[in-house]
């Protein structure tokens, strides 16, 4: 039809524009976050593309339904300001018929939400876990910052390199300290370099230049040892059992369990695709303006009721996990109070006889 395609194709226009720029929005701050962590050494330069399109993926789960809110307020804000709507309202197009014109892309919408939410986003999770615990398990070279004190594995003690080439083979002005059988052990060289045995794997980092200082705390018996090179073998961890988190866990593990925490999970994962259906109900309604007001007139009361609609989840969630209330009401009572709220709004405009007027459709084709 080609009212429904005109009225989709505005709505598709606004809600890409709005999804790139909160996906911008959103990028830089994911950004900011993950240099920080190779900063700290949590996690390195290899990892950093990886985690982010990993972030990418989850962070979409919260665009998609806000983007496809506003490119339905917007779109439709316009098409009241420059009195489009109003000509269709008097061909016959009433409020009802719009809404069905756009439900077919808010169910299309609500498809790939679940997929995110149900697969994508879960999958994405337990990836990046992955990534902190491999990055975790290297070496401690490997995972060197120049100019930062490093914690050695478990805590035994500390190393320190002031500059290194970008794949941290190639290291100078080292200094570490660790206790090793009571002992304290003081290394400072030069310079150094990592060395890989062809026939064993073994790694090693060969320190030039340099001395090595051992001893007991609170005796003077110190054994100080002068050095042109001292090699060292760099034992590298085994990634461990990794405790994956509620919003790792994969759906079909989340159906099967009992689990106030999974059971909140998981209603919250298809409550992320009904928010689109539910959106849609209540942006079509809010979208109304008159040509005075303009099109952002509604948009601070529709991101109020969206922050409220998202809280209300939030706190539905919370009762639900600490099992304040029965999994049979869950987080579906909150859909219910939107649905009902949109439902009073459109038939406040538009009146119940609306419900039941067949449309005319000779303008339809």
């Amino acid at each position: 039809m080609i009212i429904d395609r005109y009225l989709i194709k505005e709505v598709l226009t606004t809600l890409l524009a709005v999804a790139v720029i909160l996906l911008m929005i959103a990028i830089s701050g994911q950004l900011a976050s993950l240099f920080a962590k190779v900063v700290e050494g949590i996690l390195t330069v290899d990892t950093l593309l990886s985690m982010l399109w990993l972030k990418i993926l989850v962070t979409l789960v919260f665009i998609l339904p806000l983007s496809l809110y506003l490119g339905i307020l917007l779109a439709f804000s316009r098409l009241y300001k420059d009195s489009e709507m109003v000509v269709l309202t008097a061909c016959g197009m009433g409020k009802f018929r719009v809404l069905r014109a756009v439900l077919g892309l808010a169910v299309f919408m609500a498809v790939v939400q679940a997929a995110l939410t149900l697969v994508i986003a879960p999958w994405a999770e337990v990836r990046a876990q992955q990534i902190y615990a491999e990055v975790e398990a290297q070496s401690d070279v490997k995972g060197i910052v120049p100019g930062r004190f490093k914690e050695l594995q478990d805590g035994v003690g500390v190393l320190y390199v002031q500059e290194a080439n970008k794949e941290k083979t190639r290291i100078k002005n080292l200094f570490v300290q660790q206790w090793i059988d009571s002992k304290l052990t003081v290394i400072s060289s030069e310079s150094g370099r990592q060395y890989v045995d062809k026939e064993t794997g073994d790694r090693f980092i060969v320190l030039s230049n340099g001395s090595r200082y051992e001893g007991q705390a609170g005796k003077d018996n110190y054994a100080i040892i002068k050095f042109a090179e001292h090699g060292v073998r760099i034992k590298e961890r085994d990634v461990g059992t990794i405790r994956y988190k509620h919003k790792s866990t994969p759906t079909i593990d989340l159906l099967h369990s009992e689990n106030l925490g999974n059971i909140a999970e998981l209603q919250s994962r298809i409550s992320s695709a009904i928010l689109c259906i539910v959106l849609t109900l209540l942006a079509v309604p809010l979208s109304k303006t008159s040509p005075r007001q303009g099109r952002y007139a509604k948009l601070a009361i529709a991101l109020l009721l969206y922050i409220t609609y998202t809280n209300l989840l939030n706190v539905a969630r919370a009762w639900l996990t600490n099992g304040e209330i029965s999994p049979l009401l869950g987080l579906w009572w909150v859909h219910v109070v939107m649905i009902s709220i949109a439902l009073f709004m459109l038939f406040k405009q538009t009146g119940f006889k609306h419900l039941f007027q067949k449309q005319g459709s000779e303008y339809s084709s």
